[in-house]
């Protein structure tokens, strides 16, 4: 079965009324049950609906609660843990998820390959997508490659917990049907995100036990195709399994009123013709106000104009401010801080240098660490002593001296994997004579491996961090990511103690609601992004999931002129009038449920 579950129409409370179901009514045991949710923080979610005693509707306790209630990726590394034996690796496993270091491993793997560093890109995409099928094609010879180095430093990334999971369920009977017995009731959440791997790792889990399977999802909420996911899979639910497969609507809005969620639908009826058609909906509110659209003369218009609702509606409601990405964050901040008014924002890095020493650091306690000395290498090689020229060079020549560099570096893991060398420090060490650019590398990293012990100075040790590692080019950058460490875990967590204000950008949002929703950034050239290789049906999906957050109130913004250093790219031609026009996105919501509103200066 798969429950069609639109925004605020109650899926996880069907999935937690599900699992009561079955081990109450229907006597399955928990043991027979598996539960996937998209994040870590769903599936707490839904552990919590199960525990809360005061809710009997849905309480089960402890001992009667399924122990599988994870995400597919924890559920794919629990499977390869258990069975490490049988993948010849590793019990103990370092999971990967930093994309930077996976992009440079890949790279080496494409030069052992005998290919250019630039021809990994197809095997990245691959591996997001999770479409891995085995060939002689150069993706896949590059791919064998990275799992040889991976494998040699007792390491899978992010998407390999699938894709390895998948590849042993495939090849080992046995172990297939004890995952398939603890999965007799298989359900997942979100199933519209899902890529291949994770579609193929349900199928396997699934098949003899198709009655069990129960998923729920809403094609209109799917936009990750970034990395792999398609609205396809929930489309093709009934085609991929078979005469009995039954899909149900869910047709009560117990979130949106009538004016945000049928306002909200315009926008993927026309532009997502794929789209699975859902029906009428009802409503627990019925009334509310219409969407308001604001067209302000500036973005700093327009985050003052966001600040007086979130002043006007604060203390009663809560209020989420949605954005394309994080520059068009600023002058938000900017006038709620003015304003002393708490607000939360997602954590974010707020720079390279830090984290790059912290894996110096990482190296240092344990020189046999060759991933983390492989991040440290790619900053020491960019460093202006060495002569090798930048990854930005457009000069044929200055290309090819560029990968000729790289490919000495990459060619150091052939050492380790033949078992000549343990790690990559020692191999460093035992060819840095072999060329000129090896022995300048090996002289920086001993300095910084010398400098860090007891005996030295902080001041020797900073100045050696800054002579090979070039962690920032001048001081200011220094002190601007330090002052952001401090602000990100200092002020904001402070002011987030009772904020009632959330500021996300429309991808993070996924999930969330709030009484109050501001979305700004409605202009063309934004969303809709431009560009032939760019989905305008996921577009609009996209800003469909950010206006069905709203309980209440939905604002939606565009700005007459925006800053350029926030668009990232000239917006003004010769003369006075910009080129800034608002979303098309937005003629697409029924005037019945409009309510515009115009600023002037």
């Amino acid at each position: 079965m798969l429950l069609l579950a639109g925004p605020g129409t109650g899926k996880t409370y069907r999935l937690a009324k599900r699992l009561k179901y079955l081990i109450d009514e229907k006597g399955v045991s928990p043991e027979d049950i598996t539960v996937i949710t998209f994040t870590s923080a769903a599936a707490q979610n839904m552990r919590e609906r199960i525990s809360d005693e005061s809710n009997a509707e849905l309480y089960l306790e402890l001992l009667r609660q399924p122990k599988r209630i994870c995400t597919m990726h924890s559920l794919g590394f629990n499977i390869i843990r258990e069975n490490a034996d049988r993948l010849a690796i590793q019990d103990e496993l370092e999971v990967i998820n930093d994309d930077y270091l996976r992009s440079l491993l890949i790279g080496d793997a494409a030069q052992l390959a005998n290919h250019r560093r630039e021809t990994s890109e197809e095997t990245i995409a691959c591996r997001q997508s999770g479409g891995c099928t085995h060939d002689a094609s150069l993706k896949c010879q590059i791919c064998d490659k990275y799992k040889e180095i991976m494998r040699i430093c007792a390491a899978i990334d992010y998407d390999e917990q699938i894709l390895l999971a998948c590849d042993l369920l495939r090849r080992e009977p046995a172990v297939l049907e004890k995952y398939r017995k603890a999965s007799t009731h298989l359900l997942v959440d979100e199933y519209q995100d899902i890529n291949s791997a994770q579609h193929e790792l349900i199928r396997l889990l699934s098949q003899g036990n198709l009655s069990g399977l129960f998923v729920v999802g809403d094609d209109d909420q799917s936009i990750y195709s970034w990395r792999g996911g398609s609205p396809e899979y929930i489309r093709n639910f009934a085609a991929c399994f078979g005469e009995n497969a039954q899909i149900v609507p869910l047709l009560h809005s117990f979130r949106c009123h009538k004016n945000v969620l049928e306002g909200s639908f315009g926008v993927v009826e026309k532009h997502d013709p794929q789209r699975l058609p859902k029906g009428q909906f009802t409503y627990r509110q019925e009334e509310g106000p219409k969407i308001a659209i604001h067209s302000t003369p500036t973005d700093e218009k327009e985050a003052r104009e966001v600040r007086k609702i979130i002043q006007r509606v604060l203390p009663a409601q809560d209020v989420l401010v949605l954005f394309p990405n994080r520059q068009f964050s600023a002058a938000i901040m900017k006038e709620l801080r003015s304003a002393k008014i708490p607000f939360t924002a997602p954590a974010v890095i707020p720079g390279a240098g830090l984290p790059l020493i912290s894996k110096l650091a990482d190296w240092i306690s344990n020189p046999t660490d060759s991933l983390s000395l492989r991040r440290v290498l790619d900053s020491v090689i960019e460093s202006p002593a060495l002569g090798i020229p930048s990854h930005r060079a457009r000069k044929p020549e200055k290309k090819e001296e560029r990968e000729a560099a790289l490919h000495q570096v990459a060619r150091l893991w052939e050492s380790i994997l033949e078992g000549r060398t343990g790690s990559l420090w020692e191999a460093i060490a035992q060819v840095r004579d072999s060329s000129d650019l090896l022995r300048k590398v090996h002289a920086a990293l001993q300095e910084l491996l010398d400098n860090a012990g007891d005996g030295t100075s902080l001041e020797q040790v900073l100045a050696s961090i800054a002579k090979h590692l070039h962690p920032w080019r001048k001081s200011a950058d220094f002190l601007s990511e330090a002052g952001s460490w401090v602000e990100a875990f200092s002020y904001t967590n402070q002011m987030s103690q009772r904020a009632s204000v959330r500021l996300m950008t429309f991808q993070t949002a996924k999930g969330l609601e709030a009484k109050v929703v501001c979305v700004i950034g409605l202009e063309d050239g934004i969303i809709p992004r431009e560009g032939p290789e760019v989905d305008k049906a996921e577009q609009a999906r996209l800003l469909f999931v950010s206006m069905t957050r709203a309980k209440n109130e939905l604002h939606l913004f565009h700005a007459r002129k925006r800053s350029s250093y926030v668009v990232q790219r000239s917006i003004y031609g010769t003369g006075s009038q910009p080129d800034l026009s608002r979303s098309t996105f937005l003629n697409a919501i029924d005037k019945q449920f409009l309510d515009p509103v115009y600023h002037r200066y």
